[in-house]
């Protein structure tokens, strides 16, 4: 993927907005949006919705869709992409952004099988070449 100044921009932006917050972790199966809003209620100020499956949610699937959802009482929301191809993590990225969330982290860390079957999550950093660098 490449950079130019407004990722760099929108990067640094981030960082300010994540900086001294009270974050809650990614949690597969269970950082689903009801979670999200009462953790929300308690003090998290930037939240990330479960692991979605890029290549299902560009297919439409109605569960992945479902992880977009953010809770109104979330004040940064986050969603987290499990793929290993660059162009469908950008199309499921702008699906992320159109449903709004302010940002998209790429999982390189689940160990979950369900996702390093795939070649996805923990997998990924089994092969670091095919990571995109900056």
């Amino acid at each position: 993927w490449r950079t130019c100044d407004c990722d760099r921009r929108a990067m640094s932006s981030l960082s300010s907005r994540l900086s001294g917050q009270m974050v809650l972790a990614p949690l597969t199966r269970g950082g689903n949006l009801p979670f999200r809003r009462l953790c929300a209620e308690f003090g998290a100020e930037v939240t990330l919705g479960e692991m979605i499956f890029a290549r299902q949610l560009l297919k439409g699937d109605v569960i992945e869709r479902a992880r977009l959802r953010r809770a109104s009482n979330e004040q940064v929301f986050g969603v987290q992409i499990a793929t290993n191809d660059v162009e469908e993590g950008v199309g499921a990225a702008k699906l992320a952004a159109a449903a709004g969330a302010d940002w998209v982290d790429l999982n390189c860390g689940c160990p979950i099988h369900e996702a390093t079957r795939r070649g996805l999550g923990s997998a990924m950093l089994r092969q670091p070449v095919r990571l995109p660098r900056r």
